[in-house]
């Protein structure tokens, strides 16, 4: 059950700790995903707590500069047994469908088209990714165990400063921190560019996007101009993405490798005031607050268009979610999975209009290729110029798409949209939601 959520509560004396620090594992439950039987594992929890607490804390104190220690657990969700109840009370309402019984093209008809989010089940069986690792840390290769063995000592994206410049930290020291932590809402990985980077460029050979996604139109961008489209996802319990939609008119697809994620979905027609309340959230601006805060009220909301759609994705599963949807992920447990935004033809006009509007020189690439391989699309995207502006909203998505993007999911985690400044993160609005090209120029690191 939920019960993964909530580590348990110990009763050795506490021992104050300086500004930002972790606990470790002689103070704090191990969360029962680690494969503590591992002897990568063990090793990691067996070194001295000092070396992680370093490099945690400088992590966070370049995220959120003005947080304290106490300010980072200030709402206690890691104990908080109502919480967790009410947690589990969620019903799982996500409708499901399986690859193996549902052809591309009755995807598209039943789903893409009428932009309906579904769970898809079978996409992920035939992955190097594999499934999630036993006690002793076999498993697939984005298992536990294989990745603190593999790119232990590679940097993986956390978070942005206030000048939106990435910050880093080697992935064992993120290991160490996601085993134990209590934070409110913990640092969540939610990287762009792995499979560019050489030392983690093999990730990107470990899957491959469903059938359903393969007609992604802003490939004929090419990979240098179009927008960045692809994360690896990593986070313990309480970790998320705030409540947002994603950037561009893009639909996306979030395949859950290990973990269980919880999701609300909420149509494009319902205003931001609904699903973003102006009011300052107790545990601020992230997806563990917002779950404890507002999706109460909107599941008692009058009007059935204001009551979100629920489900509880578990690993093998895979998200569809359309385009100019509101969604907000929470993490029940610790979590590995990998997701893709895409530009589906059903969506073509609304998202070309975002594109021409705030990326004109990737739409010029984009015409410029329409015009041969696409040509009807091309012919489209003039038609779509010539029409006044009051008649080139027609979607139903045009008037929020743009008020909020995460990520985080993403990732993810309800952090203000910033000026793009640095390029080698490609880093996106809370935790990599924005575009930017794949040079690397300037990041910040803790370690």
């Amino acid at each position: 059950g939920i019960a993964q959520f909530l580590p348990h509560v110990h009763t050795e004396r506490h021992t104050e700790r300086r500004n930002c620090a972790m606990p470790t594992p002689s103070d704090a439950t191990v969360d029962p995903s680690v494969p503590t039987e591992d002897p990568a594992w063990r090793e990691l929890l067996a070194e001295p707590a000092e070396r992680f607490e370093r490099r945690i804390g400088k992590a966070k104190r370049l995220i959120y500069p003005r947080r304290t220690a106490e300010d980072w657990r200030k709402a206690s969700f890691a104990s908080d047994t109502a919480l967790a109840a009410q947690l589990e009370a969620i019903p799982d309402n996500g409708p499901r469908i399986d690859t193996r019984e549902v052809s591309r093209e009755e995807f598209v008809r039943d789903w893409e088209q009428p932009r309906r989010p579904v769970v898809i089940r079978g996409a992920t069986e035939s992955w190097a990714a594999g499934a999630a690792g036993d006690r002793q840390g076999r498993g697939g290769a984005w298992s536990l165990g294989e990745l603190l063995r593999q790119y232990g000592g590679e940097r993986f994206k956390v978070g942005e400063d206030d000048d939106s410049y990435a910050v880093w930290l080697k992935l064992k020291y993120y290991l160490r921190y996601l085993a134990t932590s209590r934070d409110d809402s913990p640092l969540y990985v939610f990287d762009s560019s792995f499979a560019e980077r050489s030392g983690t460029s093999r990730l990107g050979r470990d899957y491959a996007p469903p059938h359903y996604f393969a007609d992604d139109l802003f490939r004929y961008a090419g990979e240098r101009r179009r927008p960045p489209y692809r994360w690896f996802v990593l986070g313990p319990a309480r970790s998320g993405s705030y409540v947002h939609i994603d950037p561009l008119g893009t639909s996306a697809w979030n395949a859950l490798l290990q973990g269980r994620k919880l999701w609300a979905l909420l149509p494009p027609h319902v205003p931001k005031e609904v699903v973003q309340p102006t009011p300052k959230l107790h545990g601020g601006r992230e997806a563990v607050a917002w779950w404890a805060n507002v999706y109460p009220k909107l599941a008692a909301a009058t009007d059935p268009d204001h009551r979100p759609l629920t489900l509880v994705q578990t690993a093998g599963e895979t998200v569809y979610v359309p385009g100019g949807w509101w969604h907000c992920v929470l993490n029940l447990d610790v979590t590995v999975a990998v997701t893709q935004n895409l530009c589906p033809r059903s969506s073509f006009d609304s998202v070309w209009r975002r594109v021409v509007k705030s990326r004109p020189k990737m739409s010029k690439r984009l015409a410029e290729r329409l015009a041969v391989d696409e040509p009807l699309l091309h012919q489209r995207t003039v038609e779509l110029a010539k029409l006044p502006p009051e008649e080139k909203g027609g979607d139903s998505s045009s008037s929020s798409s743009s008020s909020s993007s995460s990520s985080d999911s993403d990732s993810d985690s309800g952090r203000r949209s910033r000026p793009r400044r640095d390029r080698r993160s490609r880093s996106r609005s809370r935790q990599d939601r924005r575009r930017a090209p794949a040079s690397h120029r300037r990041s910040r690191s803790p370690a």
